[in-house]
């Protein structure tokens, strides 16, 4: 938890899913706290997915998070099967992720519930503790009403992090004092950290 908390806080980044405070689609006179699924590093879930017509690029990528491991301390001889962890969980990611196709018709994927409702959906991690901190200083309880979008990726996202191994040691990160992975390291666009599991085991 404690990593994830830095990572949002410095790098305003949330692995997995999106957190935002905006106008209720069903109620446009009131802001409310909204979780939605995260969007992937390549452009579109097609690129884990089809393997065979991608290629070129799935090896590219895994170039690149290679020499970002590098560049971060990681071994010559460990690093690129550690990227290849890596790039194998996002595509596991890319598969609950829901297609653009399955989200257009939002009386279908809007889901308002409390924090308590949420933590029973997705039971991975702490909602009040975190949403508490990224929030702050708005004050959270568990009656606090969320809009949830993509309840059935929320559950699965929650049920592949609690099966999935920690493979994080303490290391020194980017960021001066984020706790960084000597293990699995991901990226995003924006060049921060992304841990995965191990921000939910702190």
């Amino acid at each position: 938890m404690e990593v994830l908390k830095a990572v949002a806080g410095t790098y305003r980044a949330t692995p997995f899913f999106t957190v935002y405070i905006s106008a209720d689609s069903k109620s446009s006179n009131s802001n409310v706290i909204q979780v939605d699924q995260s969007g992937l590093f390549l452009p579109s879930r097609d690129y884990y997915l089809n393997r065979t017509a991608n290629e070129k690029v799935l090896t590219a990528y895994l170039d690149y998070m290679e020499e970002l491991g590098m560049l971060l301390g990681g071994q010559p001889t460990s690093t690129r099967e550690q990227m290849r962890q890596v790039l194998e969980l996002e595509t596991q990611l890319a598969n609950i992720t829901v297609p653009q196709d399955q989200r257009r018709d939002e009386e279908k994927i809007y889901h308002k519930m409390s924090i308590s409702e949420l933590q029973a959906l997705a039971p991975s991690m702490d909602w009040l503790e975190f949403l508490s901190f990224l929030l702050s200083p708005l004050e959270l309880g568990d009656s606090e009403p969320v809009v949830v979008y993509g309840t059935d990726y929320l559950q699965q996202v929650s049920e592949l992090i609690n099966r999935t191994e920690p493979r994080w040691e303490g290391a020194q990160g980017a960021g001066g004092g984020t706790r960084g992975s000597v293990e699995i390291i991901g990226t995003r666009p924006s060049g921060c950290i992304q841990p995965h599991k191990a921000a939910f085991d702190e």
